[in-house]
Parts: C-alpha cells; structure tokens; sequence
C-alpha cells in the first residue's frame, strides 16, 4: 500500500482522516521537514508514506503527540493514569497506541 492513494480506495479528501501516533523520533528519523530543513533520513517507513504526505498537505492527518519524545509520552501517559505494562511495553508504541 505505499504507493496507494485516496482515489485507489474510492475515497475523497473531504471523508478521509488518519490518526497516527507519531513521536518526535519518527519525524526525525524520518527526515520530514516537519523535525527539521537540515535532518538526513535514517529511516523512511515512520509514519511517513507518499499517502501520508499527501493526506497532510490536505490537512487530513492527526498526530496529537508527534512534537512529544517518547519519556515525555509515557510521563504523559502515567498522568492519564494508564497501567505500568502498557507505559512500559516494547517495543515502545504501547503509550502513544494509547494516548
């Protein structure tokens, strides 16, 4: 599905959001120039496809935590009072999965 669109799936911009629990890492990692116009990529799979793209220079993709590193998720996390074995899981996405 990498290079699949909104219009290979019948859908329109207009009925299409995508939630992600994205960290901070992730865009960085990623190279997306969201982290930074100077980052080299490390890794191209976070979070980050052509689709991706795409659904956020429409405005269609939610990531209420991707400005947060991941011990602030989980400082987060324990403040919304989530249990330890999901705070704690490896590897890490159990917090933001959850947030």
């Amino acid at each position: 599905m990498a290079n699949t669109t909104p219009n290979d799936l019948n859908l329109t911009w207009d009925n299409l959001l995508l939630g992600q629990g994205t960290l901070r890492p992730d865009l960085i990692e990623s190279a997306f120039h969201m982290a930074s116009s100077r980052t080299v990529a490390i890794k191209t799979r976070h979070n980050d496809s052509e689709m991706v793209r795409q659904l956020r220079i429409h405005g269609r993709v939610v990531e209420p935590i991707k400005d947060f590193l991941k011990d602030e998720v989980r400082a987060l996390g324990r403040e919304l009072g989530l249990p330890a074995q999901l705070l704690e899981r490896y590897p890490f996405p159990g917090p933001g999965l959850s947030i």
